[in-house]
């Protein structure tokens, strides 16, 4: 075992997150902590597993086990890639709440079985050719960041020969080449979405995710492999909304894109109106339904990078009393919600206040006039609902230092938060966000847990709920 190293952030790096504007070293705490997060996961996962299910571990998990060491070893950087492709993160929660249900026993097998996916695709980054077989349950072979492969009905395994993925009567290469032949329509592959701005504007580089077999989380119905038409359409739409993004936002473009990785293609409600997604487990995905208006999708990106990064906090410490089961009315809800839900509403329609005051600085006339209603109905329910927050009974320290940050952001846009006081204003020491035992992956005993507070296997959702997003975005105006 490596000795402990602590995950730290500076009291400025964290007023900027509360702020909605993350500094690069907070970014990177926040990515270090989902990667050892998602490395305990895994690691209960396999613990359990070994010890729950020897039969199973016999035929595929000692060797996909084995095959993730290999991959760590040779390139922990491209492991951590494929370790942190967003919905691995929903896999690795199934498997922990399966295993732990005798009565869910023939699913666990099922979820399991995609561990060996797992190991192949962070082999084949990090340069190895593996040859073993793949599992397949319900006749898909599921490699995260490469892509998943349907085979004939019945299938129940595939073998991987190096780079290769034999199936019956041919095979499907896994890995680019020099010149890559067309396609295989086996292979069902993220597909690149990027946008290159002018001048200084940070690049974005995503993929439109739209045959992940975890994508579902989103709890949104969603759309099924996208046309070259389709994918074409998006293509525009994203480089447009981009554009927006850097024009009006411009230092909280480079966080945008630090915590976007994925783009999951929602099924458009009947309504007519857009919707938008993110799910705790999923973290760097971002759901929507299309649209062709950039300042929308503009809108919901900024919107959901910020429930994406207000996530990862989270994860790693408790900003509200988890035990808190009091409700509170907001204004973006129908319903009452939990005080983690409020905290990640507020924190993610906070960082709308500056895009709404800049886009309406640039127009004039009947738009301007609608951007500053749109500017006042968000500025509006993100002071009543920080007023809620600042007198909260189930807040942390640290959740109120965060609301007092939100608090000062808040009036900073023109919209001051009753009843004041501002909490914590006497210049404590840094803030200590997670301390973590680093993993080892060669761990044999017993399940993984977590240390020192560290988000591992069992520690929930921090009073946060599961779903950190699930709103309709209204047009753009």
């Amino acid at each position: 075992m490596t000795a402990p190293a602590t995950l730290r952030m500076t009291m400025g790096d964290f007023a900027g997150l509360a702020a909605c504007r993350p500094s690069p070293t907070a970014l990177r705490v926040l990515r270090d902590g989902q990667v050892s997060r998602r490395l305990l996961m895994l690691m209960s996962v396999a613990d359990t597993a070994r010890s729950s299910m020897p039969e199973f571990w016999e035929s595929w998990g000692a060797a996909a086990w084995e095959l993730c060491l290999r991959a760590r070893g040779a390139d922990v950087r491209a492991f951590e890639d494929v370790l942190l492709h967003p919905h691995v993160g929903v896999w690795l929660g199934r498997c922990l709440r399966d295993l732990d249900d005798p009565r869910a026993a023939v699913r666990a097998s099922a979820e399991c079985a995609r561990l060996t996916g797992l190991a192949a695709a962070a082999a084949l980054r990090a340069g190895l050719r593996p040859h073993l077989a793949l599992p397949a349950p319900d006749s898909l072979v599921w490699l995260p960041a490469l892509g998943s492969v349907r085979l004939t009905e019945g299938a129940r395994e595939a073998r991987l020969r190096g780079d290769v993925l034999d199936l019956a009567g041919r095979s499907v290469a896994l890995v680019e080449r020099d010149e890559p032949a067309p396609g295989d329509p086996a292979l069902c592959a993220p597909r690149p979405l990027t946008a290159t701005p002018p001048g200084d504007a940070p690049p974005l580089s995503v993929v439109l995710e739209d045959t992940d077999p975890y994508r579902h989380a989103h709890r949104h119905p969603v759309l099924p492999r996208q046309t070259a038409g389709e994918l074409h359409a998006w293509q525009v739409s994203v480089a447009a909304a981009w554009d927006v993004v850097t024009r009006l936002v411009p230092e909280r473009a480079a966080a945008c894109a630090a915590l976007w990785t994925a783009l999951v293609p929602l099924r458009p409600p009947w309504t007519g109106r857009g919707v938008s997604s993110s799910a705790r487990e999923a973290y760097g995905a971002i759901a929507a339904s299309y649209t062709a208006d950039p300042v929308r999708l503009a809108e919901t990106v900024v919107h959901e990078s910020a429930h994406i990064a207000f996530g990862a906090l989270a994860d790693l410490v408790d900003l509200a009393d988890p035990e808190d089961r009091t409700l509170q009315q907001v204004g973006w809800r129908e319903d009452a919600r939990p005080v983690g839900s409020v905290l990640t509403g507020t924190h993610a329609h906070l960082a709308l206040l500056e895009f709404w005051s800049r886009r309406h600085r640039e127009l004039s006339g009947m738009q301007a006039r609608a951007a500053r209603a749109r500017l006042h109905h968000y500025g509006r329910q993100v002071a009543d609902a920080l007023g809620i927050l600042q007198v909260h009974p189930a807040l942390t320290p640290v959740g109120a230092r965060f609301v007092a940050n939100m608090s000062d952001e808040a009036a900073r846009c023109g919209f001051p938060v009753r009843p004041p006081p501002s909490l914590c204003r006497s210049g404590p020491p840094p803030v200590r966000v997670a301390s973590r035992q680093a993993p080892n992956l060669t761990r044999r005993r017993g399940p993984s847990s977590p240390v020192q507070g560290v988000a591992g296997p069992g520690r929930g959702t921090a009073g946060c709920g599961g779903k950190t997003s699930d709103e309709t975005t209204p047009g753009a105006g």
